[in-house]
């Protein structure tokens, strides 16, 4: 289960199996969840974007956890992280997307294009390192597969309107 609500109660209620990634060789113990929870998530809040500053050696599981297991959109500075509580829909490239900065990708995006989420379970991206995203949105797509490509998170923004 993934989201804003899973984290609420998994913090409230703890986990019973580890949090891991044979990929990434990351492991997560409830123990060490337990601390995190406690450190950081201790006041989460029912409703609304959450804040809050971390120390930087609990960053690269911070982002584990709440990118690669939870799935959350977070906006991430200095020693700071604000998770969305509602994951964006539509994203704005800010850096051009080609093959040679993003080696899947089955086509060029230019600086300023548009992307949709795609949430399909057939996704493959990493989401340490980035999310689904595709030019035209599902409706456009059709029936059957939806493609997407990951793109990585230094090459998109949220877009606002």
């Amino acid at each position: 289960m993934t989201g804003f609500k899973s984290l609420i109660d998994d913090s409230r209620n703890g986990i019973s199996r580890n949090i891991k990634s044979r990929r990434e060789k990351i492991i997560i113990t409830p123990e060490e969840f337990s601390i995190i929870v406690k450190s950081y998530f201790l006041n989460l809040p029912n409703e609304g974007n959450y804040k809050f500053t971390f120390e930087e050696n609990d960053r690269d599981n911070l982002l584990f956890i709440l990118r690669y297991h939870y799935q959350l959109w977070l906006e991430v500075w200095n020693n700071q992280i604000e998770i969305f509580r509602e994951f964006p829909k539509e994203f704005k490239i800010i850096k051009e997307v080609n093959k040679s900065n993003h080696p899947h990708t089955p086509k060029t995006f230019k600086k300023g294009t548009k992307m949709y989420f795609n949430s399909s379970s057939y996704s493959s991206s990493n989401w340490l390192n980035g999310i689904p995203l595709w030019d035209k949105k599902d409706e456009e797509v059709g029936h059957g597969l939806k493609p997407s490509c990951q793109v990585n998170y230094n090459y998109i923004e949220v877009f606002k309107g």
